[in-house]
């Protein structure tokens, strides 16, 4: 028995069931493609979690901060992984600092500068680098003002900011510690290693923002562009992949074909829908339940809703990307060959908007290739 362990960020969280929910993290659906006598799932992501936060707020390593109340779903992390097992690690989305500096508390993780061949630096987090969560850095208020935050929104930010502290022991990372996006990848890495398991590195969704038919790079996505190109994020994962020898599943170039191949408006019907006040429609685990398809498609066709989430999918679209991952594990050093199912044990149903494409859409799967950055 092989165990697939999932950490990352809302893209991959396990939200429950289809009947209870529209919102859907690919990590609801992946153990659905195994024969469970065979391999096991378990989902530790959390929303809003970066590579930074999950290891500050004890996620991983066990800092004895969480109890069962505290902690239903089934982590700290490190000490339920054994020889053998799998880890696969995607975060990206709330690492972004590519945008307003709103999140400097919590979320954001620095990229760094990348040298003359567009390599980004490495540096991992070490115990030296934790400072005090009873004090907020110095820098932080210049660091929100730089990025273009107004100087009177600044305190309320950092008085949100400071609200969080708790979350973490009395020594955490902060942003400006000198550890990198690719710094606390390899810590994982490590780790797992460490542990005589196997890490794999899963690129991050793309947002479903389009220019002329195309995904396009903008401020908060995957580090938008620069002087080497566009999504610097994303190939900061693939460099640590190529460093290291890790495997990496394209989740980002599958996900960024999808979209494309579909056009905007199709695309939107893989994706959450949210209220009139940007909040996400359809989650149990938020207090807003809604069963899937019957409560997507009615608010669809009715118009009931505020607009389309561009970076969550719902249930539908999480499970076909769920179902690129599992397709891709079958070719991983050491994985059971035979887990894959030829039928997976349940299907979620296609939204009335993409019936017409469900069947060319598994089709991808087997035509996907890796975009250029």
């Amino acid at each position: 028995m092989v165990t697939i362990h999932l950490i990352g960020d809302s893209l991959v969280t396990a939200y429950g069931s289809d009947e209870e929910n529209i919102l859907g993290g690919w990590g609801d659906h992946l153990g659905c493609f195994y024969d469970e006598k065979k391999v096991i799932v378990r989902d530790y992501a959390q929303a809003g979690r970066s590579t930074r936060s999950f290891l500050n707020e004890g996620r991983f390593l066990d800092d004895e901060r969480f109890g069962t109340t505290d902690f239903p779903y089934l982590g700290p992390v490190y000490p339920k992984i054994k020889p053998g097992d799998f880890v696969f690690i995607e975060f990206g989305h709330n690492d972004d600092d590519s945008r307003e500096k709103v999140n400097l508390f919590d979320r954001m993780t620095p990229l760094g500068e990348p040298d003359e061949n567009g390599i980004y630096p490495t540096v991992e987090p070490k115990e030296y680098m934790k400072v005090s969560n009873k004090v907020m850095p110095e820098s932080y208020p210049k660091l929100m003002r730089e990025s273009g935050i107004a100087e009177d929104e600044i305190p309320a930010l950092i008085k949100k900011g400071m609200e969080l502290m708790p979350r973490y022991a009395s020594l955490h990372y902060s942003y400006d510690c000198g550890a990198t996006y690719k710094g606390y990848l390899k810590f994982y890495v490590d780790a797992v290693r460490y542990k005589g398991a196997y890490p794999v590195l899963v690129t991050p969704t793309s947002r479903l923002k389009m220019e002329d038919g195309r995904i396009i790079p903008f401020a908060g996505h995957h580090g938008n562009r620069d002087a080497f190109g566009a999504f610097p994020r994303i190939r900061a994962v693939w460099q640590l992949a190529k460093e290291l020898d890790v495997p990496v599943i394209d989740l980002f170039g599958y996900s960024r074909s999808v979209f494309e191949y579909l056009g905007y408006d199709k695309a939107t019907y893989l994706q959450s829908i949210t209220d009139e006040d940007g909040v996400l429609i359809g989650g149990v685990r938020m207090g807003k339940p809604g069963s899937w398809p019957v409560d997507y498609n009615e608010r669809r066709e009715s118009g009931k809703f505020g607009g389309f989430d561009d970076t969550h999918q719902n249930r539908f679209g999480s499970y076909l990307f769920a179902g690129f991952i599992a397709k891709n594990t079958a070719g991983l050093e050491h994985f059971p060959k035979d887990a894959l199912l030829d039928v997976p044990t349940k299907v979620t149903v296609c939204p009335d908007g993409l019936k017409n494409e469900r069947e060319a859409l598994f089709g991808l799967e087997d035509k996907y290739g890796s975009y250029e950055l």
